[in-house]
């Protein structure tokens, strides 16, 4: 699930280009808060950024001081799951609302639709940098 470069793709049908959610999957955190700490501008007011990733990476997160610069552009994180388990398997009310995320994981992108499952759902998939992109503009890369 790392997501660094590689292709865009989407599903789901019709235009994705618009993003309300960025859903990382496992982000290499010091390449994603280098990305978001160096002054490439801020988070769009009406997406949401969030992580999954081992509470482990977190806790060495914290202590290099990447934690910190995630948060303050906007990234929220969840521990100890994937985003196929969310959703699905465990009530989460930002992909219950969204209409188009973008992601950087290739099994989510896959499964996201399915796992959804509801009309007028659209998964963009993205390398990093296309994710920090979308996040800053509310648009998927072209």
């Amino acid at each position: 699930d790392g997501g660094g470069g590689g292709g865009d793709g989407g599903s789901g049908g019709g235009d994705c280009s618009g993003v309300d959610l960025v859903a990382l999957g496992n982000p290499e955190v010091e390449s994603l808060a280098a990305m978001v700490g160096g002054g490439g501008g801020a988070k769009h007011r009406d997406v949401r950024v969030i992580a999954t990733l081992s509470r482990f990476v977190l806790e060495q997160a914290e202590a290099a001081g990447h934690a910190l610069t995630l948060s303050e552009f906007g990234v929220e994180f969840i521990n100890d799951t994937c985003w196929c388990m969310l959703g699905d398997v465990v009530p989460f009310p930002p992909i219950q609302s969204a209409r188009t995320l973008i992601t950087n994981s290739g099994k989510y992108a896959h499964y996201a639709p399915g796992l959804v499952n509801r009309s007028g759902f659209k998964v963009r998939y993205s390398g990093l940098a296309g994710c920090v992109a979308a996040a800053r503009t509310g648009r998927a890369p072209p």
